[in-house]
């Protein structure tokens, strides 16, 4: 049996958003009260209402980066034009700089007037470093502006139903131009851009499917993270920052700053990663709320996309695409554009659509009931199994043309099948999917269960015995992170010398011992971080032939800098040589800070050489990151044997051994591991408040009612002193739901 159920995206949108493009032209201001306008923001939204407006893809503004009310120039979108004009406005303020303010030569009058009276020469000459290009954006708006009709109704939908301002409806213009099938060069993907990282904490992103690229499941995402980023910074224009910059970034900004006015964080915070794109994420929202509500003022009468309708039924086995869309009587372009979250192996035939999966058609593709269509899928075409992986492990001298040649496939389905990009370069060691012989994973749901078939990947939970089955794909560092305990604490017990050397089926035993624990009379049953519980499941563009139907794509879209550009991989590209990993330390940091994002944990070192301990990590985890005995940073501590370690509590450090930027990326590594693995099985699906009643503790609801670990219900509630918890106080607990099909 396969659950269907109607899905409809009604034109009620394009009427809508008729209204909103009939407003007035004079000056608008956000409507909702939750999206201040600061004054000393207006030159930063005027600036970007100028971006969206006045320029478009083939030109652009040269201007200070900082103070975006000084404007120098529009030039053509010329590499060499552009780099001629910066570097003549460069000199000029160098002059200007001086103080000299006579006998300016045209150039310099101009450069001077962009600027206001008795500017400074200390001033100007800082400005001579702030000199930037910014691409217009008006055609790039419009395009967004028509596809969004096809969208937001069911945006603006579910931010009514969740009680979030409906303006967030608005974002995409900034991330995406309500592009479904974008990506930019820091690897986001889809119309809300979501990072894999992020991303995996709301949807499925696997070499399978990647729900970033579906508009609608990727909506309630998107809403999901904002709700968050709200819930945790208490401030939408914080929210909306953290969007971009990362909830974490922006708690650590406030933290820095003393303060959460966006205002004194976009003047005052100089954090390394808070640079032009995170400080001008809010002003550049606030001027797209304006251009929006302008919009046929400034562009004319505009007709928007229809939303399409949609019939949606759940998959209750595996099927091959081409399979289904016969079944269906729609092309296999058709049946793609429809469900866009299917990644392009899929397509080509290497894996099979997942069990569980919710598939689309577009109700004027069919031509006969839904339920009808789904009697003709052939039951010997519905497998119980996907095509299983086969694995690859890059040496020395491999090329990805190389290796295609080798195991009788394409550079096209290895990089589909592994989700590279062309500016990707594989490394000596990473693992590789190959494309698998389907014939040798064909049971179907009839066959019943065999001993071949291709086990679920399951999280790593000790034995009660205290014991570990190593599973194939297993490393030790994995499996320390699952078990919260350190690597060399299992190596020490099983009495391994080589970390690399475990083994499918091998037994591992787990130590014990040194975890946080939240041990007072109000909080006394701390939960066991070496397992990860089972969490509780929950139940479960118009084509130009008339029809109504919106067609098949004809490219994947990539951004890169300001332009979208089609995505390729070069043959050249994939005739390059394996590397070496980037073994860089600040780089290292740099992409773990990225893929903690969303977590407001603070894993740096404070000034006295202390740090917050966080849930998961054990006196043990410490000690390996800084290389030295479990006893010293007792001694260090004045720690006694067995005394555990308090979440919340700050910890002395001895970096005698390593310095403290190795330690930070070890320790960050060591949670990315962890998260990593834990939203590669679960996502987050809904929230739950609950108030503290007498004799209930925290951990108990959360192992018991929820089953989420401790360090995700931290995480949700970062102000939280798990050691003074009282009756009546309100808990949030984020409720999760397993992929059965991962």
């Amino acid at each position: 049996m396969i659950k269907t159920s109607l899905h409809r995206y009604a034109l009620g949108c394009f009427l809508g958003l008729l209204g909103l493009l009939s407003l007035s032209a004079g000056p608008v201001q956000a409507q909702s009260e939750a999206l201040p306008r600061p004054a000393e923001l207006e030159p930063a939204i005027g600036f970007w209402t100028r971006v969206y407006t006045e320029v478009d893809t083939d030109s652009g503004f040269l201007h200070d980066a900082r103070n975006l009310a000084v404007v120098y120039r529009k030039v053509d979108y010329n590499r060499r034009e552009i780099e001629q004009f910066r570097n003549r406005i460069v000199e000029d303020l160098q002059v200007l700089a001086t103080g000299k303010r006579t006998d300016l030569t045209l150039t310099q009058q101009q450069t001077l007037d962009a600027w206001p009276a008795g500017v400074s020469n200390t001033e100007l000459a800082a400005a001579a470093n702030n000199v930037r290009f910014q691409l217009g954006q008006s055609d790039r708006f419009v395009e967004g502006l028509i596809r969004s009709g096809a969208y937001r109704e069911h945006i603006n939908r579910i931010a009514t139903e969740r009680g979030l301002p409906v303006e967030l409806g608005a974002l995409p213009h900034v991330e995406s131009s309500f592009h479904p099938g974008a990506y930019s060069h820091a690897n986001a993907a889809g119309m809300w851009q979501f990072i894999r990282a992020t991303g995996q904490r709301f949807m499925r992103i696997d070499n399978v499917v990647d729900e970033r690229m579906d508009p609608y499941v990727a909506t309630h995402a998107a809403m999901s993270l904002l709700e968050y980023n709200y819930n945790l910074l208490g401030q939408w224009p914080l929210a909306l920052t953290a969007y971009n910059h990362g909830a974490g970034g922006l708690a650590r900004a406030v933290r820095e700053v003393g303060s959460n006015r966006i205002e004194d964080i976009i003047a005052n915070y100089d954090g390394r990663a808070f640079g032009f794109a995170s400080r001008n994420f809010y002003p550049q929202f606030l001027a797209v709320l304006d251009v929006e509500r302008r919009a046929q003022a400034l562009f004319g009468l505009l007709h928007l996309d229809a939303a399409p309708e949609y019939d949606e039924f759940e998959l209750e086995a595996y099927i091959e695409a081409d399979t289904l869309a016969r079944s269906m009587g729609v092309t296999l372009e058709q049946l793609r554009f429809d469900n866009p979250a299917l990644r392009p192996v899929v397509w080509q035939g290497g894996k099979r659509i997942p069990r569980g999966y919710t598939v689309k058609v577009q109700r004027n593709s069919i031509d006969a009931p839904l339920a009808t269509l789904i009697e003709r899928i052939p039951a010997e075409q519905m497998f119980a199994y996907q095509t299983p992986d086969v694995n690859y492990v890059v040496q020395r001298g491999d090329s990805l043309s190389a290796i295609a040649g080798r195991f009788d496939t394409s550079i096209g389905q290895l990089v589909a099948l592994n989700q590279l990009d062309n500016q990707h370069r594989i490394q000596i060691g990473q693992t590789l999917l190959l494309p698998h012989d389907t014939n040798m994973a064909t049971q179907t749901l009839a066959s019943g269960p065999s001993e071949a078939s291709t086990p679920e990947l399951q999280p790593a939970v000790a034995t009660a015995d205290g014991s570990y089955s190593v599973r194939a794909g297993d490393t030790l560092s994995l499996i320390a992170a699952q078990m919260g305990v350190s690597e060399s604490d299992i190596l020490r017990l099983n009495g391994i010398t080589d970390p690399h050397r475990i083994y499918a089926g091998q037994a591992l035993r787990i130590p014990t011992g040194d975890e946080p624990q939240l041990t007072t009379a109000a909080y006394n049953s701390a939960v066991d971080q070496r397992t990860i519980d089972e969490p509780v499941v929950l139940p479960q563009t118009a084509d130009a032939s008339g029809s109504g139907l919106m067609g098949p794509p004809q490219y994947d879209a990539q951004i890169h800098g300001d332009r979208l550009v089609v995505q390729v991989m070069s043959d050249e590209a994939a005739d390059d040589l394996a590397v070496e990993p980037d073994l860089s330390v600040s780089a290292g940091n740099e992409l773990a800070i990225r893929a903690l994002s969303a977590d407001p944990s603070d894993y740096s070192v404070g000034s006295n050489a202390t740090v917050e301990i966080q849930a998961s990590e054990t006196l043990g985890h410490f000690a390996d990151w800084l290389d030295i005995p479990t006893q010293s940073l007792r001694n260090l501590n004045r720690l006694s044997f067995g005394q555990p370690l308090i979440i919340g509590e700050r910890l002395r450090l001895d970096f005698s051994q390593i310095d403290q930027d190795e330690f930070e990326l070890r320790r960050r590594q060591f949670h990315v591991a962890q998260q990593e693995n834990f939203f590669r099985n679960y996502r987050i699906q809904d929230l739950a408040r609950h108030e503290l009643a007498v004799n209930e503790n925290i951990a108990s609801i959360a192992r018991q009612r929820y089953s989420v670990p401790l360090w995700l219900l931290r995480q949700y509630n970062p102000g939280l002193d798990f050691s003074r918890v009282r009756v009546g106080q309100e808990i949030v607990f984020p409720v999760v739901s397993r992929d059965d099909d991962v």
